[in-house]
């Protein structure tokens, strides 16, 4: 990036060769953090209820509890990565679990639905401080075969987290009551904060920049933030309604906005140039169809199983194990040889898994229970996997180190956008069905097949894109 200058700070340099025994206490402390932040995106489901009746909460109200964290966490992605480039990972992910603290606590002392709201928006921004800078650590503190175990291990913790979040949700609420959601964060976040401070490199190669891009923040917030709200509306307010459609044309402008500022900038916050490397532009598309497939899918599975099969919401969690157990086993397998092989083969196999899976899920009946579905979410897990560290790990290696923040921030900002697009989706798409059981049923099957052409068509592009020894 021209006007762009490169310092060290801190101690001890992640250049120095690996010592004989791999030291994994700074995965331990990125593990952590990476568990509570994507446990907070979908363990309030299940105590959504018990929320309403104690803050005296409209449905309305409740949305916003759901929907403040993923806005506010998406907005601040990529500046947080960037940030982190400038400022230093380290001290920025330990400023985000700290933060995120803070705001746990706020959230579980909330005495009405305004505070819980802002709490929320706080736990969302300092989640993006957080998760902005796991990717970029991780490609800091790890090489060769332990780098991608590191990543395997990172990415079987999110995709579990994620599933297991109604479950462990539907636990605290059951034996003690939902301020505990947020409470349990406290000891989380001291012992990551302890291990970060500790074992987290001091001496990074950072980016030294003259010249501040604040345009470019802006502009992406303002985007995002624009585009969520247009997402997470449109069942409401209908997609066609002068608000809506002004919300997209908003959104549209300031991302035009924010590519003329990125490009005029002598020091943007993104280098547009990522995206002239096919491997980078093909990672962020395989990472969308990951999300944006089966992970937005859950929330409907989850419906299915409460609303419309009757279960509790601990049983309804116990149902999603059928994607945490193959998760948990394919993993950290194929981080173990992630090094050894093809990356292309690795992304477009797995996402033409998780396409077989989701159509297997297709063909469910008003008679069907969950036995019906688990072989294809069993298929699915195994898929998201390999395809969750496999794609952590081409998003920070088709980059040099000075901008492995940005590097991950972009594709955090991915995840989430994925995620939200698919929900704001399928919500449209299953809205268009009556309201009776069949007709959930008849919506959901139908999802699983959109599901699965998203997955589908990510694989054909990452087949295009992704070079299995990708150049930077």
């Amino acid at each position: 990036m021209k006007g762009a200058k490169f310092a060290l700070g801190g101690r001890s340099s992640f250049r120095n060769p690996a010592p004989a025994k791999t030291d994994w206490w700074p995965l331990t402390a990125i593990g952590l953090a990476v568990f509570m932040l994507m446990l907070d995106a979908t363990v309030v489901t299940v105590a959504l209820p018990d929320m309403a009746k104690d803050l005296h909460a409209d449905l309305t109200d409740l949305q916003w509890v759901m929907n403040a964290y993923t806005l506010a966490m998406s907005g601040l992605q990529l500046t947080s990565g960037s940030l982190a480039d400038r400022l230093g990972r380290r001290r920025l992910f330990l400023v985000g679990v700290a933060l995120f603290a803070v705001a746990s606590l706020a959230c579980g002392l909330a005495t009405t639905a305004a505070v819980l709201i802002g709490a929320r928006i706080l736990q969302g921004l300092a989640g993006a401080l957080m998760f902005a800078t796991t990717l970029a650590l991780i490609g800091q503190c790890y090489t060769g075969r332990n780098r991608g175990v590191a990543f395997g291990v990172r990415g079987t913790i999110a995709g579990v987290a994620v599933v297991l979040g109604p479950l462990l949700g539907g636990a605290l609420v059951a034996w003690l009551n939902w301020r505990w959601i947020f409470l349990v964060n406290l000891p989380v976040a001291v012992v990551t904060l302890a291990l970060g401070w500790s074992k987290l490199p001091r001496r990074e190669l950072l980016e030294k920049r003259r010249r501040m891009d604040v345009g470019g923040p802006v502009t992406l917030a303002a985007t995002l933030t624009l585009l969520m709200f247009a997402l997470l509306r449109g069942t409401d307010d209908g997609w066609s309604s002068t608000r809506i459609m002004l919300l997209f044309s908003g959104a549209a402008v300031s991302f035009v906005a924010f590519l003329l500022v990125e490009r005029a900038h002598r020091e943007p916050m993104l280098d547009l140039s990522l995206f002239r490397i096919p491997s980078f532009t093909g990672t962020q598309i395989g990472s969308f169809a990951v999300q944006g497939s089966i992970f937005a899918l859950f929330v409907y599975l989850s419906l299915y199983f409460q609303s419309v099969l009757g279960y509790s919401a601990m049983r309804a969690g116990l149902c999603f194990l059928a994607v945490v157990v193959p998760i948990l086993i394919a993993g950290p397998l194929v981080g173990q040889f992630m090094d050894k092989l093809p990356r292309r083969l690795l992304v477009t196999g797995s996402l033409l898994l998780l396409g077989t899976g989701l159509v297997v899920m297709h063909g469910i009946t008003p008679t069907s229970d969950w036995k019906d579905v688990a072989p294809g979410m069993a298929m699915a897990g195994f898929a998201c996997g390999i395809a969750l560290p496999t794609l952590g790990s081409l998003a920070v290696e088709v980059t040099d180190e000075r901008r492995l923040g940005m590097a991950s921030g972009v594709n955090n900002t991915v995840l989430q956008i994925g995620f939200a697009m698919g929900i704001a989706v399928y919500g449209a798409v299953l809205a268009r069905y009556g309201t009776t059981r069949t007709d959930f049923i008849d919506g959901l099957n139908q999802l699983f097949l959109l599901a699965a052409a998203v997955a589908y068509g990510g694989a054909l592009i990452t087949f295009l894109l992704i070079r299995s020894r990708p150049r930077r």
